[in-house]
This record gives structure tokens, C-alpha cells and sequence, in this order.
């Protein structure tokens, strides 16, 4: 009976201590609290992470932010400090705490890397654009040659190469850099036997964003259209409507059994740039430029005429009963109310030049240029790689700067600068004479004036001429 009731008492136990035990995964369940450096260099950064088995949430120290009981953060101290995670209620228990020191002379981080370089195309026409993508790793300083680009945020660029060239990107950090080269070849006339894109066009360069913009090509050869982006097959066509959102490179290739070429354009989305006038208020535009250049020329008497064609066009009958037409009709609308003020494309220019805003500076001046009659001189006051200068343009211009054009310069090695002119005059003389009267301040702050004929500039893209079929 003593031996039963010992036995009995003893397998009580056994039990009440197996129950009294937690279960293997609580058992498991710690509180985790880690840094990913325990010593780094002023300014580096240091994520914590967390993992803590409570039902609320907890807080973070230094700062008393409160987060969930699962998370991470990054942290950049200044000094060397102890950070705390308790639970967030008061008195809450203690969960974990890490140090992290600073060192003046622990090790960097890991060196910056150029994971990938990639062109667009690597065999294009002269000024045809290509762009160049780019892909790296660690906090980099980013440069691009030729033309030591600091590209630093961005992951790619758009150039316009007139010869063949070499681009290599470099990455770079305290704790080292290395870089990648892509060759671009410029070729001197279309290429692919039988098959040829012998034109790829756009009815506009500069659009608003969501303007529909029509693309229309010619190609010879029994070929495979294909456009890019998209990848879209458009076999029998010879146009198609786009809608970009954003400036997009188009590329055409047009390919048979026996080879094939390709062709690109840049269609650029300006936000800001005006609604397209009507073909009538285009033209009439056109004449009132030429006229406006005709009114600096003292001898000219055609400013006094307005039902008939400026002297420019006189040469060409066809231009001369357009401008004529387009005279006549400005003549029956109705000015506006002296009391109202309409915004004009001159007032919109020059506010891009007060805000820096080079892509719809660019739009405009070029819209002003093509509106210029032929043969026309103007002076280039300056050339320049920094948008900062548009801002002298508007400070110094006063009345002038709705004349002033900001206009693309294209380097040898593709880097797109600008240039800007001032003016479209019958002569040379003329030019320069404007030039004289324009603001002293505005003379000092730019470069030796240069008359150039408007419609060849240095800096344009070269005119691709078609080989005979």
C-alpha cells in the first residue's frame, strides 16, 4: 500500500512538471534587436532591425519613436550612441539594446559598381539620337565622357553623336568606383541592302503632354517594320499616331533576309508649351515675323503695306499669295479690348527663360526661327552648357528678349548645349546695328556678338541627304 501511494505521488509530479514546461516553439520565441554595422565613419548610415515577441507595439530610443513589434529603420548618428527598444506603454520592459559607434577610421562601405552600360543603338546617323542607360550600385557620384557630365540621380541620357564615339560612365565612392565604355557608330549614309528607311519623321518635335503627334516613315525593300518603343509590327503602314506622356526616342528599323537600317527621332513633351495655332494664324505669324525683321531696316517701305507680300517672299509666287491670303485675312478679326491683355507665345518664351525652363525655351525660339523668312541674318550672342543662363537672358533683356531665340547647339561628341540669337534681319549690317541698341547690360553679361545666317547656325544638326534610289 506505502509502495502504490509513492509511486502514485511521484508520477503527480512528473506530470505537473511537463505541464508547468513551455511548448518548443514558445521556448523559441526571443526578442531580437541588431544593427547592420556595430562602427562606422561620420555621416555613413545603419539600419537597425527588430523582431520582438509582444503583442503591442514597442519604442525606439534615442527619439521615442513608436513602431511595430516587427520592423527596421535607418539611422545616421553623429556621435556614438546606445539605442534602446522597450515596450511602448509605461514602464514597459526593456527588449533589447545596440551600440554604434563612430570611428573616423572604420572601413567603407562597399565600392560603387556600373552593373550595366547600354545604347539605345550602336550604329545611327549623324545627329540621329541614341540613348545611353545605366545601371549602379552603392551610393555614387555618376560622371559620363566625354564632356564630364555629373550625372548623379539619373539613370539615363539622351545624345545626338556627329561622329563615331566612345561613352564610358563612371561610378564612384569613398571606397572606390569603376566604370563601363559603349561605342556609338555614326555612319555616313543609310545602310542594309535591300531594305532601307529611307525617311522617319514627325509632324512636331515639341508637343504638350497628351498631344497626339503623327510619326510617318519611307522605307523600300520587301520588309519587317518594326517600332520601337513597344516592339510594335506596323508591316504595310506608312504612318501611325503616337501619344507620348514623357520625351521618347522613336526607332523605325525596317528588315529582310538580306539586312536592314533603322532610323530614330526624339519627340520632346514640353509642359507649359503652348496650343498650336491654326495653319491661317501660322501663316499670318510668318508674315508678321518678316515684317517685324522689314521694320528694322529703315529703307523698307513694306511695313507701310500690309495687303501685299513682304519683299522676302516676292521671289516665290506660291509663298507670296500664302502670306498675302494670311494678311488678308488678320485684317477681319477684331482686336481685343484695350483693357484685356493676351498672353502671347513671346510673353510664355520669356517666362521660360525667368524659370530656366530650357526644353520649352528651346520649342518656342524654334517655332520663331521657322516662322523667319529665308535668308535672314541674326547675332549669336552666346553659347553655353548651363541652364543658369536663360535667367540673364530675362534680367537684362527688357523689351528685346521677345526676340531673343534660345536654340539647340549639338557638340561633335553628342552633348546637346544651347546657343542663343537675337533677332532675324535682311543684313548683315542691320543685325549688328540691332545688336548696338540692345541693353548695355545685357551686351556685357554675354559674349562677342556673331552675325550668322539664321538658317544655317553652327551647332545644327546636320541635313541628312537620301542617296539616289
Amino acid at each position: 500500500m506505502l509502495r502504490t501511494t509513492l509511486l502514485t505521488s511521484i508520477l503527480l509530479v512528473a506530470v505537473n512538471a511537463r505541464a508547468q514546461q513551455p511548448s518548443a516553439p514558445e521556448a523559441a520565441k526571443t526578442n531580437v534587436f541588431e544593427a547592420t554595422a556595430q562602427a562606422v565613419r561620420p555621416g555613413d548610415s545603419v539600419g537597425l532591425r527588430w523582431d520582438c515577441a509582444v503583442a503591442g507595439k514597442v519604442r525606439l530610443d534615442p527619439g521615442g519613436l513608436v513602431m511595430e513589434a516587427k520592423g527596421q529603420a535607418t539611422v545616421k548618428p553623429s556621435a556614438t550612441t546606445i539605442y534602446t527598444l522597450t515596450e511602448a506603454k509605461p514602464g514597459g520592459a526593456m527588449l533589447g539594446r545596440v551600440e554604434v559607434r563612430i570611428e573616423p577610421y572604420a572601413p567603407y562601405g562597399e565600392p560603387a559598381k556600373v552593373c550595366a552600360f547600354e545604347a539605345s543603338t550602336h550604329a545611327v546617323l549623324p545627329g540621329e539620337p541614341v540613348v545611353l542607360h545605366w545601371t549602379c550600385t552603392g551610393t555614387a557620384k555618376v560622371k559620363l565622357e566625354p564632356g564630364g557630365l555629373e550625372l548623379d540621380g539619373q539613370s539615363e541620357i539622351t545624345v545626338t553623336p556627329l561622329e563615331t564615339t566612345r561613352y564610358t560612365i563612371t561610378a564612384s565612392n569613398f571606397a572606390g568606383g569603376a566604370s563601363r565604355t559603349v561605342e556609338v557608330q555614326v555612319l555616313k549614309s543609310p545602310v542594309g541592302q535591300p531594305a532601307r528607311v529611307c525617311a522617319f519623321s514627325a509632324a512636331q518635335s515639341a508637343i504638350r503632354p497628351g498631344e497626339p503627334v503623327e510619326l510617318h516613315w519611307e522605307c523600300v525593300g520587301d520588309s519587317k517594320v518594326r517600332l520601337e518603343p513597344g516592339g510594335i509590327e506596323l508591316d504595310g503602314k506608312d504612318r501611325i499616331t503616337v501619344q507620348p506622356t514623357e520625351t521618347t526616342v522613336y526607332t523605325l528599323s525596317a528588315a529582310n533576309v538580306l539586312g536592314g537600317s533603322s532610323r530614330s527621332l526624339e519627340i520632346r513633351v514640353i509642359p507649359g508649351l503652348p496650343e498650336r495655332p491654326a495653319n491661317t494664324q501660322k501663316a499670318a505669324q510668318t508674315n508678321e515675323t518678316a515684317a517685324n525683321s522689314e521694320s528694322r531696316n529703315p529703307t523698307s517701305e513694306a511695313r507701310n503695306q500690309p495687303a501685299e507680300p513682304p519683299k522676302a517672299l516676292s521671289g516665290n509666287p506660291v509663298r507670296a499669295a500664302k502670306a498675302t491670303k494670311a494678311i488678308q485675312a488678320t485684317e477681319t478679326i477684331e482686336p481685343p479690348p484695350a483693357s484685356s491683355k493676351a498672353v502671347t507665345a513671346n510673353d510664355t518664351k520669356t517666362a521660360a527663360f525667368r524659370e530656366a525652363n530650357l526644353p520649352l525655351a528651346i520649342a518656342l525660339s524654334e517655332v520663331q526661327r521657322a516662322a523667319a523668312p529665308p535668308d535672314r541674318w541674326t547675332v549669336r550672342l552666346v553659347v553655353s552648357g548651363s541652364i543658369g543662363g536663360l535667367k540673364v537672358l530675362a534680367k537684362h533683356g527688357g523689351k528685346e528678349a521677345e526676340d531673343l531665340m534660345v536654340l539647340p547647339f549639338v557638340r561633335k561628341d553628342g552633348i546637346r548645349w544651347w546657343q542663343a540669337c537675337y533677332g532675324a534681319f535682311p543684313s548683315k549690317s542691320a543685325a549688328l546695328q540691332a545688336y548696338a541698341k540692345l541693353p548695355e547690360a545685357l551686351r556685357k553679361a554675354l559674349s562677342t556678338p556673331l552675325p550668322l545666317h539664321l538658317d544655317r547656325l553652327p551647332g545644327d544638326l546636320p541635313k541628312v541627304v537620301e542617296p539616289q534610289a
